[in-house]
């Protein structure tokens, strides 16, 4: 634990006041005064001198956002994307990896750096988060200034966002080996780690099929996970002859090439390949053990700044050099041993344009997922009246009864869909601060009503997971099969409405 007089003595430090200052520079900075929360937002630091001085006033740790501002105090809240994108000026990727056994945040924090090399990225920094896992960091100006025809700047959140689930899945697919009992990490690589599913689902309570994921070639689509495969078969098109494959039990289908309407009938369906299983490719689902922040983020996000404490585990925030992340340890960033270091977290001088391929093939992915996602989309009447919280789904009352872990996934879960219940953004949020101190450790009232009303100032709608969709399990939370069958909890919501009729809520 952090109190007054540990922090006024290494605060003292003038070569971690020059290394704060430096690293605050275009930066919101949000500052914490040990149980009494956060001071006043949007704050900044210019000089090192501030950074002694807020710790006499009983500062213990100090947050910066991702975004880079050109005057950051000139933020205010509720402000509209256009006036928020006029002050933004760029953004650093960060990489948060943070998971409950120290091993694995480490293991994959390194694998994260080998996939930025694979990428021919050398301006990769790496600092210890201060408590159980690391930030990884890209500089901003290693990305190009456009990405078709916008400005890479005004890509906050969702190119971070992207790129975070593109790479998990990257070194997913690259260097993580599902095997017999265990779970291979650093597949090919000359070090590498295994652990077991029975040490695995000791640590997380999770089980070996929470833990994988089955990947399946779709046909013209690349790999992609389903939860229950069906049979293909091929019909051949009448008019272009092109062989089409498709699932049991349709009965019409567009044909791939020529796009004409072809209806199923036994005499065109190619025998051969009727009733042919595809055989699956079983990967290791990091998501489900990983606390990735960075695919959560919204606006004014924050991160611990390079060299600030931790008030739970006491500990520095410390940058070091990427190639010896395997051989940190924790105790290296103990306060009284801790000096500046020559590794500088986001060195933009070493940054020169090289992250410009991540950039498209991460944007490429996420676009492709968002088309899929819309093919498929339920769609929902609007509802008129908000649907009370006696006709929400099992699932849904316990997140609200409050959780263990898995806070921000929850977060993200709750706000889609009490959005789609018809709830108005007020109520949410009341809703939202009452749950919020359920938790067995509340989230930052900061992150709550941020993301709440970076919805609500982007009208952005999206439906919440569905009941299949791993974020459930890695919450600990097991949907029933009967809310399966709904496939999305609006849908639970909405059918239960209709049959039992609700009440006016918000």
């Amino acid at each position: 634990m952090v109190n007054t007089s540990t922090a006024l003595k290494f605060y003292k430090n003038q070569e971690i006041q020059e290394a704060m200052a430096a690293a605050a520079k275009h930066r919101e900075i949000a500052i914490k005064f040990s149980d009494k929360g956060f001071g006043k937002r949007p704050d900044a630091i210019s000089y090192p001198a501030e950074i002694i001085s807020l710790a006499k006033e009983g500062a213990t740790s100090f947050h910066s956002s991702e975004e880079l501002w050109q005057n950051p105090l000139n933020i205010k809240t509720g402000m509209s994307q256009k006036e928020v994108e006029k002050l933004r000026i760029g953004w650093d990727l960060i990489i948060d990896i943070d998971a409950p056994v120290w091993d694995i945040s480490r293991a994959i924090a390194w694998l994260i750096i080998k996939a930025f090399n694979d990428f021919g990225i050398s301006s990769t920094s790496v600092k210890f988060s201060g408590n159980k896992g690391f930030h990884i960091g890209i500089p901003f100006e290693a990305f190009p200034t456009e990405y078709k025809g916008q400005k890479t700047a005004q890509l906050f959140p969702q190119a971070p966002r992207s790129i975070a689930k593109y790479l998990i899945e990257y070194i997913a697919e690259q260097y993580i080996e599902v095997q017999d009992n265990e779970i291979l990490i650093g597949k090919g690589c000359e070090k590498h780690f295994k652990v077991s599913f029975e040490k695995l689902t000791e640590i997380t309570g999770k089980n070996r099929e929470e833990l994988t994921k089955r990947m399946y070639s779709e046909w013209g689509k690349g790999e992609v996970e389903v939860k229950e495969k069906k049979i293909k078969e091929s019909i051949i098109c009448p008019y272009c002859e092109k062989i089409n494959q498709y699932e049991e039990g349709v009965d019409m289908i567009s044909c791939s090439s020529c796009k004409k309407h072809i209806r199923v009938e036994r005499s065109n369906v190619t025998q051969a390949s009727s009733n042919v299983q595809e055989e699956a490719k079983v990967q290791f689902n990091a998501l489900a053990i990983l606390e990735v922040d960075t695919i959560l983020i919204s606006s004014r996000h924050l991160f611990r700044m390079p060299y600030s404490l931790h008030e739970k585990s006491g500990l520095v925030s410390l940058p070091f050099n990427p190639e010896k992340i395997l051989d940190f340890k924790r105790k290296f960033a103990h306060p009284e041993i801790v000096k500046a270091s020559r590794h500088v977290f986001l060195d933009r001088t070493k940054a020169k344009g090289e992250a410009t391929d991540l950039l498209e093939k991460a944007m490429r992915a996420s676009e492709q997922t968002e088309r899929k996602r819309d093919q498929g989309k339920q769609t929902f009447e609007e509802i008129a009246d908000a649907i009370p919280e006696t006709l929400f789904p099992p699932s849904i009352k316990r997140i609200l009864e409050g959780l263990e872990d898995g806070r921000k996934r929850a977060l993200f879960i709750l706000i889609n869909f009490l959005q789609y219940v018809g709830w108005s953004y007020d109520k949410i949020e009341q809703r939202l601060k009452e749950w919020n101190q359920k938790n067995a450790e509340p989230l930052r009232e900061t992150v709550l009503v941020g993301q709440l009303r970076y919805r609500k100032q982007n009208k952005e709608k999206i439906l919440p997971p569905n009941f299949d969709n791993d974020y459930y399990q890695s919450i600990g939370i097991t949907p029933t099969d009967e809310e399966k069958r709904y496939k999305n909890p609006v849908k639970y919501s909405v059918m239960m409405a209709k049959r039992k009729g609700g009440k006016k809520e918000a």
